[in-house]
């Protein structure tokens, strides 16, 4: 395996949990989209600080478990998991800016935000299916059940609030 593959795989904590985060967000949303800067903002910064709340949470977890107070090494660690929930943003956000630039419209970039989140979990669930089964079907399989429970807790979320 790649060093770059690796990474990849060692990201999929947060990209997948990032998706599922924006697919939230963005169900949440509803059109017209009239302010589209304001939703990218709104949606970076809500994940952004769902990021800083699970990376907080693992801060404590690990002073509980050991008894030692946190140091700085600590918190780079676990910023540096936490932070690729980040990762799940980025195209999304970016469908609302290029909205904001009037590149096309708001409610076209809330679609597009939707398809960017909901592809990069299918890519990761396909990923996942590909490096348990090596087989197409396990990738099919595998994409379709991690979007399906993606949309599965979107929707619990979006009936909750």
């Amino acid at each position: 395996m790649t060093v770059r593959s690796r990474q990849i795989d060692e990201a999929a904590f947060g990209v997948v949990y990032g998706s599922i985060t924006v697919m939230a967000v963005l169900a949440a949303m509803r059109p017209p989209i009239e302010d589209p800067g304001r939703n990218a903002a709104l949606l970076f910064g809500t994940v952004f600080v769902v990021a800083l709340a699970k990376a907080y949470a693992e801060i404590c977890e690990r002073m509980l478990t050991s008894g030692n107070a946190a140091t700085w090494s600590d918190i780079n660690e676990v910023w540096s998991h936490n932070r690729t929930v980040l990762l799940a943003s980025n195209g999304p956000t970016l469908a609302f800016l290029f909205a904001a630039f009037g590149l096309y419209g708001g409610d076209t970039a809330l679609v597009v935000a939707q398809l960017l989140a909901f592809g990069l979990l299918g890519w990761f669930g396909g990923r996942i299916g590909w490096r348990v089964s090596g087989r197409l079907s396990g990738v099919v399989a595998s994409a379709a059940a991690t979007v399906g429970l993606g949309i599965f807790i979107t929707t619990l979320k979006v009936l909750i609030h």
